[in-house]
């Protein structure tokens, strides 16, 4: 059995992966430091990296049915279900690509949930500067109707007590 073709997509697919956190990373910084003027272009690349990683998607795809082929399981198998089934050094190679991709899966999903958020900061504080350089007295913040329609809404203090 020559699994030799599903593990060089998986390192391919794991250094696309390390390429998309790179970008994500990069775009945090951008955010962070509030320097916009490469964020259009740091989203451009981090939109290419998606689209790489989607390419990869369908030769992995590929490969690995022709490993569940070789090794007797069903068709579309998981990366764990192959491991358990290959023989050394196999399924020690795949149980490290899996345990990789959980890490990069984790560390991808945490950079953009905070990246979402300083984008959605950068906004509200972009709309309180425009607020006030158009002269409104009170802040708002644009919601969205179940209609996916926005509504204005004036900003006001919420006070939260932890304890509940």
């Amino acid at each position: 059995m020559d699994l030799s073709g599903l593990s060089a997509v998986l390192w391919r697919e794991r250094d696309i992966l390390e390429n998309l956190l790179f970008r994500l990373d990069v775009q945090q910084m951008l955010l962070m430091s509030g320097r916009d003027v490469w964020l259009v272009r740091a989203s451009t690349e981090i939109e290419e990296a998606i689209d790489k990683v989607r390419s990869i998607e369908l030769e992995r795809a590929v490969r690995f049915d022709q490993a569940a082929r070789e090794l007797g399981v069903d068709l579309s198998p998981s990366l764990t279900q192959l491991a358990e089934v290959a023989e050394e050094p196999w399924n020690g190679l795949l149980n490290e690509h899996y345990e990789a991709f959980s890490d990069l899966s984790t560390r991808i999903q945490a950079v953009t949930a905070l990246n979402r958020e300083l984008a959605a900061a950068a906004q509200q504080a972009t709309q309180a500067v425009m607020s006030s350089i158009h002269g409104d007295s009170e802040p708002s913040l644009n919601l969205y109707q179940a209609g996916g329609s926005t509504e204005s809404a004036p900003k006001t203090s919420v006070f939260v007590d932890e304890g509940l």
